[in-house]
């Protein structure tokens, strides 16, 4: 354990709560020797990483991989919680519903389509994919430039984030207003080539479709813009606007309820209670 990486932690703690998930709930899953097959091997991976980071840490090219080694194990995470979420337990697209209709009185998605521009699409749609950009962007800058503690805090927490939204969408799935309230909406979804670009590329790479309790987008791009200010503060100016774009496009392309951009808020407010916490406390364990 004081061998352990913080980020191997995490990403070893995940998949093993994943691979029990499996276990208990095994007959309710059609081919379930597929997902635990699947984060079984994800899970030997993880520790070998974990491995690596002491084995061959004298080797450049490996530190580099494994430092980054996060960003894949997010993307297969994220991707293998398709074939797990649908059978653990019932969509709660209803209670979302229920829920910003009591906040709002409107369906916000049917109300926002009134002011739908194509070229406004446009613009918040390259918004919306700059969720994937932000965070890598940040922590390529802190990496190097040589700000080992800065990195290593930040990645921590932004991977301790990824983790607590995928337990969200585990708990509470759902696939949103853009296929439940489809038969409300009177405008159709439809803006130039990079709209229409985004949506079809989204919705290839999409393997886990129950994503929206909480907005990830949301989570993580708060969680950025919080490190940024800290570490970085002129990236903070650049992707203050951005992140504003990207928070209101999530609900204007229709990919989640208003109370999913809060849950946001919050799961971003514990993740940075807790990271930069656990961060400095697992290092003082290890004695770095």
């Amino acid at each position: 354990m004081r061998r352990l990486n913080l980020l191997d932690l995490f990403t070893v703690v995940f998949i093993t709560i994943i691979i029990l998930l499996v276990i208990l709930f095994y007959p309710r899953f059609p081919h379930g020797w597929q997902p635990l097959a699947g984060y079984t091997l994800l899970l030997l991976l993880a520790l070998f990483v974990s491995d690596a980071r002491w084995r061959w840490r004298e080797i450049n090219i490996v530190c580099v991989l494994c430092d980054f080694s996060p960003i894949f194990f997010v993307f297969i995470i994220y991707e293998l919680l398709g074939g797990i979420t649908p059978y653990l337990r019932p969509d709660v697209d209803n209670l979302l519903i229920k829920i910003d209709l009591a906040l709002f009185g409107v369906n916000p998605t049917v109300w926002l389509e009134r002011f739908f521009i194509p070229w406004v699409a446009d613009i918040l749609a390259l918004a919306y994919v700059s969720y994937y950009f932000i965070p890598l962007v940040l922590i390529l800058i802190l990496y190097f430039r040589g700000k080992a503690e800065e990195f290593s805090m930040t990645t921590s927490t932004l991977l301790l984030g990824f983790y607590i939204s995928y337990a969200g969408y585990i708990i509470m799935p759902a696939i949103g207003p853009r296929f439940t309230l489809a038969s409300l909406q009177q405008v159709p979804l439809q803006g130039g080539t990079i709209l229409n670009s985004v949506v079809n590329i989204l919705n290839t790479l999409e393997g886990n479709r129950r994503d929206c309790f909480p907005s990830g987008h949301t989570q993580v791009a708060l969680i950025s813009l919080w490190f940024a200010l800290k570490y970085k503060r002129p990236l903070f100016w650049i992707y203050l606007p951005i992140c504003i774009a990207l928070i209101f496009s999530t609900v204007y392309l229709r990919y989640h309820y208003v109370i999913d951009l809060v849950a946001g808020v919050v799961f971003a407010g514990v993740t940075l209670l807790l990271g930069p916490r656990l961060w400095a406390w697992w290092v003082g364990h290890r004695g770095d």
